[in-house]
């Protein structure tokens, strides 16, 4: 019989239980959990804005946050979605602007943290992962709201005039 050991750090305990981190061994984790600090947000604070540098990504772990572009919803996201990314690998200004729906929970980390991340190449590709599944996903929406292209309706031919 394996008896399954109790998880001591509480952040190691909730990032097994997504899906991103799924397989990741203890070492890992506990490198994650490391270099990850714990936030919370009011429902209605805004944590990320639209033309403005981005200095943290959030994981999160309770509740729902929304992302709009040009003033439009684009994305609701929820436990186990990463937030903030893009701009982490590009060093961008952000794209989006992040509003809590609901109070927040989430792991978040800066800069510097995020580097320390990326020292392990299963960590990275597990993060550029999200990066191109979320690029992939809204060059869904993108092109499941264009029209396709329609064709001009066939000319009739001219009618026949009878002798």
């Amino acid at each position: 019989m394996k008896i399954r050991r109790r998880d001591s750090n509480p952040k190691v305990a909730e990032l097994r239980e997504l899906k991103v981190f799924a397989g990741l061994d203890r070492r890992q984790l506990d490198a994650l959990a490391s270099n990850l600090d714990e936030a919370t947000l009011r429902a209605g604070d805004r944590f990320l804005q639209a033309g403005h540098y981005n200095d943290t990504f959030w994981i999160i772990l309770e509740g729902e946050v929304e992302l709009t572009v040009g003033g439009r919803v684009h994305q609701n996201l929820e436990r186990g979605d990463i937030v903030g990314l893009p701009s982490m690998f590009t060093g961008m200004t952000s794209m989006a602007d992040g509003v809590a729906k609901s109070d927040v929970r989430a792991l978040v980390a800066s800069h510097a943290q995020f580097n320390a991340l990326l020292a392990d190449p299963e960590v990275e590709i597990r993060f550029k992962a999200g990066v191109f599944e979320r690029m992939r996903d809204e060059l869904f929406q993108l092109t499941a709201k264009t029209p396709a292209a329609k064709k001009p309706p066939a000319k009739k031919p001219p009618a026949k005039k009878k002798p």
